[in-house]
C-alpha cells in the first residue's frame, strides 16, 4: 500500500516535467508572433507538389506559399511543416477632413488646369486600394475586370476603402488612387470603360466627338463659322444604360466616392455659368469678331458671353463633346462669330455708336445665340457687346482716322443735342424754382395766418370754457343745496315719525300692560284680592314674628318695611264682601 503511494506521486512529477518540457518547446519553437501593423504569409513546407506554372497553393494540403494570411497576434505552428514571412499591413488612408478646402469657383488657371486633368483640389482626401489578382486561372480573352468570388487573375471590380487589411502580396497588389471628390458647384460625369455597346448611335450635325465615323472637315474656318459650307456629321455615342460601356446618365453629386478608376472614368464638371469673351488681349492677340456694316465700313466687336450647363444635361454633354473646351471651339465660338456677322452686317456704322442700336444689336445677338445653344443643351444667359471699333472699308493708316472723324461727329451731334437739352433743363428749372420760393412765400403768409386764427380760436374757446364751467359750479351749487334741503326736511319727518312711534309704542306697551292688570284684577275679583296675590307672590321673608298687645294696638319687629307694609294690609278688613 506505501509502495503504491510512492510509485503515484513520483509518476505525477515525471509526467509535470515532460509537460513543462513540451510546453517550452513548443512556445519556443512553434510559437509566431505576429506584431502589429504586420501579417504572417505561411508557407507549407510537406504535402502535395503544386501543378506546373503554379507559384501558389490553392488547395488544402498543397505544399508552398498559402493563401490565407495570419493577422497581428499569437499563433502555434509546427516549424517541421511550416515557414512563415511578416509582411506589412496593407493601409488605406482615410484621410483629414479638417484639411478639406472646398471651393466653389474657380478661377481661369484652375479651370485649365481641370480641363486637362491636372488640377487637384486642397486637402488630405481619402484613397482606395485597387486590386490586382496575381494567381489563378486566367480570365476570358477580352475580360480585364474580374469579381473577387471568381478566384481569376485580373484587376478586381472591388476596391479597398480606407482602413487597414491583411493582404497577401503573393497574391495581391495593391494600387493606391485618390477617391473621387466632387466639391461644392461640380458634379460628376461617370463613364463605364468596360460592359455591353449600346443598341444605337444618334447623328449629331456640326460636332467633333471622339468616336466618329466621317466627318467632313470645313474648306476654312470663315466658311465654316458663317455656315456657308457643309456642317460636320459625327456620329455620337448614346448614353449608356448601368452594366454598359460609355457615359451614364445619371451623374454624381457633391461628395466623396469610392470608384474603381480602372471601371469608370469621372469627368469633374463645373456647374453654373461661366464666362467666353472675344475680346482685345493685346495688340498682337486680337479676338474681337470682325464683319462689314450695312454701309461698308469695317465692325469690329468684343463679346463676353456668360453660360453655363444644367446639371441635368451634364452627362449628354460630356457624352458629345467630350470636355468643356470642345463646347467652346465647337458650339459657342463658332455660333457667336457667325450670329454675329449674320446679324451685325444689317446694321449701319453708325447703329454701333448709338447706345440704342447698339443695345437693340446685342438684345438680338443673346436671343439667337440662346435659341441656336439651347438645342445643344447649353444655356446661355447674357451675350455682352463690350468693346466695338469701326474702320474704314478702305483700310490702311487713314482708317483709324476716318472712324475718329465718324465718332466725333456722331459725338458732337449728340453732345450738342445733350447740351440744347440742358439748357431747355436748366430754364425750365429756373422757372420751377421761382414758383418754388413764391410757393414759399405763400406758405409762409398762410402759416401766420393760420397761427393767428388759431389764437383767437383757443381764447374763445378758453373764455367759453370757463363760463360753462362758472356756470356748472353754480348749477351744481343750488342743487346741492336743494338736496340739502330736501334731506333736512327728510330728518324732520323722521324724527317726527320715529317720537310718534315710540310715543304710540309707549302707550300701546301702559294700554297693555293697564289692560293685563284688569284683566288680572278681574281674574281675582278684587283688588284686594290681586293685591293679596302680589304680596303673596313677592313676600319672601326670612323671619316674621308677631306681637300682639291688645285691641287697636300692634307691634312687631320686621327686618323689612316690607314686611310692615304686609302686615298693616293683613290687619285691613275685606272690603268687598258684604258686612
Amino acid at each position: 500500500m506505501n509502495r503504491r503511494m510512492i510509485i503515484i506521486p513520483t509518476a505525477v512529477a515525471t509526467l509535470s516535467i515532460v509537460a513543462i518540457v513540451v510546453l517550452v518547446i513548443v512556445w519556443f519553437t512553434c510559437r509566431i508572433s505576429v506584431p502589429p501593423g504586420q501579417c504572417a504569409v505561411l508557407i507549407r513546407k510537406m504535402g502535395s507538389p503544386l501543378p506546373e506554372k503554379q507559384i501558389m497553393a490553392t488547395e488544402p494540403g498543397q505544399k508552398g506559399i498559402q493563401e490565407h494570411v495570419l493577422g497581428p497576434g499569437r499563433y502555434f505552428k509546427n516549424p517541421l511543416w511550416w515557414d512563415w514571412e511578416l509582411k506589412d499591413l496593407t493601409e488605406i488612408p482615410a484621410g483629414d477632413p479638417s484639411t478639406w478646402e472646398w471651393i466653389h469657383s474657380l478661377d481661369d488657371r484652375q479651370r485649365d488646369q481641370l480641363r486637362a486633368g491636372q488640377f487637384n483640389f486642397k486637402g488630405d482626401f481619402p484613397k482606395i486600394g485597387v486590386v490586382t489578382r496575381k494567381v489563378g486561372p486566367k480570365a476570358p480573352p477580352g475580360q480585364v475586370v474580374v469579381d473577387r468570388a471568381s478566384g481569376q487573375q485580373g484587376i478586381l471590380r472591388e476596391v479597398l476603402t480606407p482602413g487597414t487589411y491583411k493582404v497577401n502580396p503573393y497574391v495581391y497588389d495593391v494600387e493606391l488612387h485618390p477617391a473621387v471628390v466632387i466639391p461644392a458647384g461640380f458634379v460628376g460625369v461617370v463613364t463605364n470603360l468596360f460592359g455591353d455597346e449600346p443598341d444605337e448611335a444618334t447623328i449629331a450635325v456640326g460636332l467633333d466627338v471622339g468616336d466618329v465615323e466621317a466627318e467632313p472637315t470645313p474648306s476654312d474656318d470663315a466658311t465654316a463659322d458663317a455656315g456657308g459650307g457643309a456642317e460636320p456629321v459625327s456620329i455620337v455615342r448614346p448614353l449608356s444604360e448601368p452594366g454598359q460601356r460609355g457615359t451614364l446618365r445619371d451623374v454624381l453629386q457633391p461628395g466623396v466616392y469610392f470608384i474603381n478608376p480602372k471601371l469608370q472614368k469621372v469627368t469633374i464638371l463645373e456647374i453654373g455659368f461661366n464666362e467666353y469673351s472675344q475680346v482685345k488681349l493685346t495688340e498682337e492677340e486680337n479676338l474681337r469678331i470682325a464683319f462689314p456694316s450695312d454701309t461698308g465700313f469695317n465692325i469690329r466687336v468684343g463679346v463676353t458671353v456668360v453660360w453655363g450647363i444644367d446639371p441635368a444635361h451634364a452627362a449628354e454633354i460630356i457624352n458629345t463633346y467630350g470636355n468643356i473646351d470642345r463646347v467652346l471651339d465647337k458650339v459657342i465660338g463658332p455660333q457667336l462669330r457667325s450670329i454675329c456677322r449674320n446679324i451685325g452686317s444689317t446694321y449701319a456704322a453708325r447703329d454701333f455708336i448709338h447706345g440704342e442700336k447698339r443695345e437693340q444689336f446685342q438684345r438680338a445677338l443673346t436671343a439667337e445665340l440662346q435659341r441656336v445653344c439651347r438645342t445643344k443643351n447649353i444655356e446661355i444667359l447674357l451675350a455682352l457687346v463690350r468693346e466695338i471699333e469701326v474702320h474704314t472699308p478702305l483700310g490702311g493708316p487713314d482708317g483709324g482716322e476716318v472712324t475718329e472723324d465718324l465718332k466725333r461727329t456722331i459725338q458732337q451731334s449728340y453732345i450738342a443735342i445733350e447740351k440744347q437739352l440742358t439748357k431747355q433743363k436748366q430754364r425750365d428749372a429756373a422757372t420751377v424754382k421761382a414758383e418754388l420760393e413764391e410757393v414759399k412765400k405763400q406758405v409762409e403768409i398762410a402759416r401766420e395766418t393760420v397761427v393767428a386764427e388759431t389764437r383767437v380760436m383757443v381764447a374763445d374757446i378758453e373764455a367759453e370754457g370757463e363760463k360753462t364751467a362758472a356756470q356748472i359750479d353754480a348749477q351744481a351749487s343750488l342743487e346741492v343745496a336743494a338736496i340739502q334741503q330736501e334731506v333736512a326736511q327728510l330728518d324732520a319727518q323722521r324724527i317726527e315719525i320715529l317720537g310718534k312711534a315710540r310715543a304710540d309704542v309707549e302707550k300701546m306697551k301702559k294700554g297693555a300692560e293697564a289692560k293685563g292688570y284688569k284683566m288680572l284684577v278681574d281674574a281675582f275679583g278684587s283688588a284686594r284680592a290681586f293685591n293679596l296675590y302680589t304680596f303673596a307672590e313677592n313676600f319672601e321673608p326670612d323671619e316674621v314674628r308677631l306681637f300682639f298687645a291688645g285691641d287697636g294696638t300692634f307691634w312687631t319687629d320686621l327686618s323689612r318695611f316690607e314686611e310692615v307694609g304686609a302686615a298693616k294690609l293683613l290687619q285691613q278688613p275685606d272690603r268687598t264682601q258684604p258686612e
